[in-house]
C-alpha cells in the first residue's frame, strides 16, 4: 500500500521558477532530501502488511518555513541561500521522508501520511515537533526535536527528545543536504526501533 510514498532523491535542478520569492529572481539550485535506499537498511523479507502507522503531524520551525535554505553564518545569525533553494516545503519533504525510511525499516507498506482518512484504523502515530534542523556550511548540521508515538486511541505510548550532530562533508549546499538526510535517517531509525520494540510487547502479551 505505498503507491501514496514517493521516493525521493537528492536533486539539484536548474530553473527560473515562478512564486518562489528571492529565489524566483535569477536561475537557482533546487534540492530536495532523499530516503533510504534498500542497500541502506537491513536485508530480510518485508512483512506481508505489517502494522499500520500513521506520520504526522511533522512541525519545523518557523525561520525554516521558506524556500530558501537556511545555514548557520553566527551565534546567533543566520544565512538564507539566494540561489539555493528546496523544491517543496521543507515541512512536507521531512515528513515524506520519514514516512518513506520507516517503511523500510520496521518493515510495513502500511504507512499513512498526515492527515489521513478518518476511517483509517492505524496501530501507531508518529509525531514529530523539530526545534532546530540547519547548520554550517562546512562545519556541523543538528537535528533537535522533540517525538511521540501514540496509540490507536491517541494516547501518548513514548516520548522522546533527538538530539543528533553529524559533520557537513563540504561548504556547499549539496554537502549541507546530504547532512540533513543522514540526520532524518537516524532519527528515523530510533522511531523504527521504539515501534518495533512497542508492537513486541503486543505480541508478547496475546
Amino acid at each position: 500500500m505505498r503507491p501514496f510514498l514517493r521516493r525521493l532523491a537528492l536533486v539539484t535542478l536548474v530553473v527560473s521558477p515562478i512564486g518562489l520569492g528571492a529565489c524566483a529572481s535569477t536561475p537557482s539550485r533546487f534540492y530536495i532530501l532523499n530516503t533510504l535506499s534498500a542497500s541502506e537498511t537491513i536485508p530480510g523479507t518485508a512483512a506481508a502488511q505489517g502494522p499500520v502507522i500513521g506520520v504526522g503531524p511533522i512541525t519545523v520551525p518557523k525561520y525554516l518555513d521558506r524556500p530558501q535554505i537556511i545555514t548557520r553564518s553566527g551565534r546567533n545569525q543566520l544565512a538564507l541561500g539566494e540561489f539555493d533553494c528546496w523544491a517543496e516545503p521543507l515541512q512536507d519533504n521531512v515528513l515524506r521522508v520519514l514516512a518513506e525510511n520507516l517503511a523500510f525499516l520496521i518493515p510495513t507498506d502500511q504507512v499513512l501520511l498526515h492527515a489521513w482518512p478518518q476511517s483509517a484504523t492505524l496501530d501507531y502515530q508518529v509525531t514529530v515537533d523539530m526545534l532546530h534542523f540547519d547548520g554550517w556550511l562546512g562545519g556541523e548540521s543538528t537535528l533537535l526535536a522533540h517525538w511521540s508515538i501514540l496509540d490507536r486511541a491517541e494516547l501518548l505510548l513514548l516520548s522522546q527528545r533527538a538530539s543528533l550532530n553529524v559533520p557537513v562533508g563540504g561548504g556547499d549546499y549539496e554537502a549541507m543536504g546530504t547532512a540533513m538526510r543522514e540526520l532524518l535517517a537516524r532519527l528515523s531509525g530510533d522511531i523504527a526501533v521504539a515501534i518495533q520494540r512497542l508492537a513486541s510487547r503486543v505480541v508478547a502479551h496475546e
